[in-house]
């Protein structure tokens, strides 16, 4: 009988998968840098509407993320961020589950938070815009 496996074994067997992923993008970032943007079209809801879109700013952050600045990854899309410590947090906690009893990662509740630091993201970046500010000007 084929057992039925559970949210949290599917996405920490995801999250090991993707590490290799994770590492080998990594590294063409660290090696290519500023080239691989370049690849990337620029974002066609600003481009078209003039506003920023939820995942703006988003590859600046990814490509702050792999040259290890933080603060300038977390200002750029905070959920960027949030991911990435989520992501660590997630594969830590259930390699440590499947050898001391802890309950099951609060799977449901990072959504959720994660879904509000993009919204809020979204909304701050914008509100920024109207009122004239330039929305990373702390970089």
């Amino acid at each position: 009988m084929k057992r039925i496996r559970s949210t949290e074994e599917n996405l920490y067997r995801l999250g090991l998968w993707l590490l290799p992923v994770f590492f080998f993008a990594w590294l063409a970032v660290r090696l290519f840098g500023s080239e691989l943007l370049s690849l990337f079209p620029a974002c066609w809801v600003r481009e078209s509407t003039g506003l920023f879109c939820p995942g703006c700013g988003a590859t600046r952050a990814i490509l702050a993320l792999s040259r290890f600045h933080f603060l300038a990854c977390f200002c750029y899309h905070p959920f960027v961020a949030y991911f990435a410590v989520l992501y660590l947090s997630f594969l830590a906690w259930e390699s440590l589950r499947r050898r001391v009893k802890l309950p099951a990662f609060p799977v449901l509740p990072a959504f959720w938070i994660g879904f509000a630091v993009l919204l809020l993201q979204f909304i701050w970046k914008n509100t920024a815009l109207f009122c004239g500010w330039n929305p990373y000007f702390w970089l």
